[in-house]
């Protein structure tokens, strides 16, 4: 299957590039076809203002996928030296901003020219800057466009073929139309030189140009075909649904402006509304292109979950394929509740079926890292739910596995995608009202009953599931912790086993952390609390954060504390404080869905996911030093022994209870599974 990566030529949106950024990163586009750059075209860069872009790109983590050049967009009459000249440079500039690709066009015959007594002097041309560029690095990719000389398909081949491998291809549908080219012949045509696609559609009837899917190119048909090969494409949306600055400059006429300034089809207010638009048109169409094939191995409560999710319609582009589950009870309730779903009764089994390339971990703790490893050493994608595994050495040598695979690997931290923790990560990096000076977490709405600990036999035991509420419910607070703060490098901690349950796990912690840079952490946590609270409070130099009830206040200081208390004149005073409740979209994040969602995205088109998989040590880091300073009864520096947590956790396992008191009933429904 292809693999499609979203790219756009983001002056559309504005001519101003801080602009086009925030346009990308708003529509979850991470890769840029450079053309006008605050009113200048990139044809026009020097190398060191090129430097400079992208030194702007890097810090926005914006990669370009290809620089969108005028070159060939001349008279063929015209002369050729000064415009190769030029390229040159341009070719420069496309290696400062480590692209692969430089778009250029086969000449103008716009004045009556024969196009056989030119076809000789277009491949020269064309030839020429292809020769040269590939000698640096740089391929050259071949545009059609109305009124050049490959204009249709026919002779797009012609020049391709004359010039060879030193030669791409760019498929732009809309342009064929508005040359009265049937699209998908064109793409037969030209189907293994494709080298990427531009996306906009248009209609055949009046040229107008239009979303993807709503013109006539077949763009749904068009991708599935291109699905077939087993090769990346950039998908670069050049929307063209509204009049932008520059574009008179693009055009041989004024025919495209004057659809634009009349059309009634698709209006926008904005440029940038139009760029939405076009982003959400190709999103559409890829969802009914490339769907991932997901198998889930684990139908217990997370998984049946997951299955619920997925039958509510709320994945936008992932389909079920198989399930897999060591008891036969459950495969019947996933055939049952999906009918035709493929069911195994072992992972293995799933991973070898070839009917998926992605797969979900959803069973007990322990088993998350092997049946990672496994299934990324088979070639699947794995999205692995939390906690990243029991003990952090095993989670090593999974994360080492990761980082070898071309794979994606993702952790369920569903808890990433609540507003109020992103901005309040959002705040703390800015760097804007100082270091960290301490940190107080206090979730105890963990309430759980002794039904919910019965509900397997594994639950709450040190060998079925290795820990208790840090293990379980607390991987989504101890990763926001760690996420937002960052790490600590001390714990000291206190877990009490079977406070509040009939459990031989913690169900009831306190842990003290510090910081390299003399910060504190408080982190108070429990099963048995009902009703529970949830506040996060980050006290910075010149601020405080506070999270609670929904709520997300932020207390501003006119001044740092670290200057006040040095430069006050009074014992008493305290530096002014502006207080401000940030204002938050309503709920706690798509959560789960989102997780599974921005994984599909990322495989499909390499759109950011919201947690890389090898993140999941982190947090356990800080719940495996946490048990061993409560079992040893001191303070635990980070990074610590692993084999000596692991010594002390055999111990507990090796005592460990098999529960007789088990109800196997799975819940139905995971949304209220975690604490919001």
């Amino acid at each position: 299957m292809a693999k499609f990566t979203l790219s756009a030529f983001a002056d559309e949106a504005s001519k101003d590039i801080n602009e086009q950024i925030v346009a990308l990163k708003e529509n979850g586009i991470d890769h840029i076809e450079l053309r006008g750059i605050n009113g200048k075209n990139i044809a026009d860069f020097t190398v060191e203002e090129a430097k400079s872009l992208k030194t702007l790109l890097d810090t926005n983590g914006i990669k370009v996928s290809s620089i969108g050049s005028p070159y060939g967009k001349i008279e063929i009459t015209d002369d050729f030296a000064p415009h190769f000249e030029a390229f040159k440079n341009t070719v420069e500039v496309a290696k400062i901003l480590e692209t692969d690709y430089i778009r250029i066009f086969s000449f103008y015959f716009r004045n009556g020219e024969d196009y056989n007594e030119y076809k000789d002097e277009v491949i020269r041309r064309v030839g020429e800057m292809a020769r040269y560029a590939k000698s640096q690095g740089i391929t050259c990719c071949h545009e059609n466009e109305k009124n050049i000389y490959g204009d249709v398909p026919q002779r797009c081949r012609e020049v391709i073929d004359a010039i060879g491998e030193d030669i791409g291809c760019i498929f732009d549908p809309a342009n064929f139309i508005e040359c009265g080219v049937e699209v998908l012949p064109a793409y037969g045509l030209l189907e293994d030189r494709i080298t990427y696609f531009h996306v906009k559609d248009a209609r055949h009837a009046d040229k107008q140009i239009t979303p993807a899917g709503k013109g006539d190119a077949n763009f749904v048909e068009l991708l599935k075909l291109a699905a077939q090969h087993q090769v990346p494409y950039f998908l670069t949306l050049e929307p063209h649904l509204k009049v932008f600055e520059g574009l008179e400059a693009l055009e041989a006429s004024n025919d495209t402006i004057n659809k634009l300034s009349d059309s009634k089809a698709f209006h926008y207010s904005s440029s940038k509304e139009s760029f939405k638009a076009a982003c959400d048109a190709i999103k559409e169409v890829l969802a009914q292109v490339t769907p991932i094939k997901l198998g889930i191995v684990g139908y217990g409560n997370m998984g049946s979950g997951h299955m619920n999710n997925f039958l509510k319609g709320r994945f936008k582009e992932v389909v079920i394929t198989a399930i897999a589950d060591i008891k036969p009870e459950r495969l019947e309730a996933a055939k049952k509740d999906l009918p035709g779903v493929a069911v195994f009764n072992t992972a293995t089994e799933l991973f070898d079926s070839g009917l998926c390339d992605s797969v979900l971990i959803a069973t007990p703790h322990y088993f998350h890292p092997p049946l990672s490893i496994e299934a990324l050493n088979k070639g699947l994608n794995v999205i692995s739910e939390k906690p990243a595994g029991v003990y952090t050495k095993q989670v090593k040598e999974m994360n080492a596995v990761a980082e070898k695979s071309d794979k994606v690997f993702t952790m369920m931290f569903n808890q990433r995608t609540n507003p109020a923790y992103q901005k309040m990560r959002e705040i703390v990096k800015s760097g804007e009202y100082g270091e960290i000076k301490r940190v107080n977490w206090i979730i105890t709405d963990w309430y759980r009953t002794q039904y919910y600990y019965n509900s397997g036999g594994w639950r709450a035991t040190w060998a079925g599931e290795g820990g208790g509420v840090l293990l379980n419910q607390c991987p989504h607070n101890l990763d926001l912790w760690q996420w937002i703060c960052g790490m600590p490098s001390k714990i000291r901690a206190t877990c009490h086993i079977g406070k509040w349950h009939d459990i031989e796990v913690e169900d009831d912690v306190t842990i003290y952390a510090e910081y390299p840079n003399g910060a504190t952490g408080v982190f108070i946590t429990s099963t048995g609390d009902a009703p529970g609270t949830n506040r996060l409070e980050i006290t910075m130099d010149k601020g405080k954060l506070v999270y609670c009830e929904g709520k997300l206040i932020l207390d501003k200081l006119a001044c740092s504390t670290s200057e006040h208390i040095k430069t006050a004149t009074s014992g008493f005073t305290k530096p002014d404080c502006e207080r401000i409740e940030i204002p938050l979209p309503e709920g706690s994040g798509e959560q789960h869905v989102g997780i599974i969602n921005a994984f599909a995205a990322h495989v499909l088109r390499g759109e950011p996911m919201y947690a890389d998989g090898t993140e999941g040590i982190n947090g356990l880091t800080i719940s495996n030093a946490a048990h061993l300073s409560s079992w040893l009864g001191k303070d635990i520096e980070l990074p610590f022994d692993d084999d000596l947590f692991y010594e002390e956790l055999q111990k507990r396992v090796a005592t460990s209870k098999i529960k007789t008191n088990v109800n196997e009933g799975v819940a139905s429904d995971m949304d209220n599974s975690f604490a919001k």
